[in-house]
């Protein structure tokens, strides 16, 4: 008896674990962890600019605040980018008022967006969590888009998980001076389209132009340095038609929306060129500090932040392959 006891417990044993080392445990843990990082990154966001709401115009030089987004009273350029406020506001109106309710007072906005003050408004609270889980799962499905890409060219198990895990925590750092809601939305699109381009997949990456342009206009200027990841997979002529499509659905796109609020404030396009030089050449431009996660730390072109770059830069070139020839899962396979 207690040895068939003692075979049913080794058996047990040795299924609980097979189970915990099985894929589908690895990417529950991935899961989780990413989500970790995610909530961290988001929440050092948040609690570094609030979401520009009517709280913060003390702080911004421009109509921008979320309240004038969702009403689309922005100023030119900012009311253009109107991918989360219509989806808040479409999810608003499709929301029975009995679900929304529910979902504020279990959730309470108000208690979670310390810095966003305007969400204690009734009408407001429901899209609030919309734009707020929006931009969390954006930074959430990015971790699993930039692993993806360096699993693809051959980086390695761990050095997939830990870049994109330290380059989304370390987001709210490079959201100095100014932070908005559609940034981590802006990742999600751009590491998505450059995963498409990785696989040659043309009519889903000329498709993806018209959410992601919605979603910022300066996705026209990125769409070109996809090009040489569409040539690893196609020909030259049919990459540069593929960049080519891309960008005309996202100047479409871009023109639609300067056409509908034409008559906004502000300007179709903000040039900062010659004040970022004159910034540049002033030495107090690399000592400035601000908080982020609530702790003193870096703001703009902070000298320790060039020199982090600096490091990781020429560190990482060393392992650049030294031609279009090197080995990985990606070139190899094309």
């Amino acid at each position: 008896m207690n040895l068939r006891i003692d075979v049913n417990i080794a058996q047990l044993n040795g299924f609980l674990l097979r189970a915990a080392a099985s894929r589908p445990a690895s990417w529950l843990l991935l899961c989780v962890f990413f989500w970790i990082v995610a909530a961290a990154s988001f929440s050092g966001f948040v609690g570094k600019w609030g979401l520009l709401d009517e709280s913060q115009k003390n702080k911004s030089r421009e109509n921008n605040g979320l309240e004038a987004m969702l009403d689309t009273t922005a100023e030119k350029p900012y009311v253009y980018r109107q991918l989360v406020p219509m989806l808040s506001n479409f999810a608003d109106r499709l929301t029975p008022e009995k679900v929304k309710e529910y979902v504020t007072t279990k959730i309470k906005p108000e208690e979670t967006f310390a810095r966003t003050t305007s969400v204690t408004n009734p009408k407001l609270r429901f899209r609030y969590l919309v734009i707020y889980y929006s931009n969390f799962f954006s930074l959430f499905l990015s971790l699993f888009v930039l692993r993806r890409i360096l699993h693809d060219f051959g980086i390695g198990s761990t050095a997939e998980i830990v870049a994109p895990t330290s380059l989304v925590l370390g987001l709210p750092y490079l959201q100095t001076v100014g932070g908005y809601f559609y940034d981590s939305i802006e990742l999600f699109f751009a590491s998505l389209a450059f995963l498409i381009a990785m696989q040659g997949r043309i009519l889903l990456l000329i498709t993806l132009a018209l959410p992601a342009t919605l979603n910022k206009e300066t996705f026209i200027f990125f769409l070109p340095t996809l090009y040489p990841l569409l040539r690893q997979k196609l020909s030259s002529k049919l990459a540069f038609t593929v960049t080519l499509l891309a960008i005309l659905a996202a100047v479409f796109i871009n023109v639609l929306l300067k056409l509908a609020f034409l008559d906004a404030q502000g300007e179709a396009a903000q040039l900062h060129f010659l004040s970022n030089i004159k910034s540049y050449l002033m030495p107090s431009t690399y000592l400035h500090l601000e908080d982020t996660y609530g702790i003193v730390g870096p703001e703009g072109a902070f000298f320790g932040t060039i020199a982090v770059i600096t490091i990781i830069v020429l560190r990482s070139w060393a392992y650049a392959p030294p031609n279009s020839t090197a080995t990985s899962p990606y070139r190899s396979s094309i």
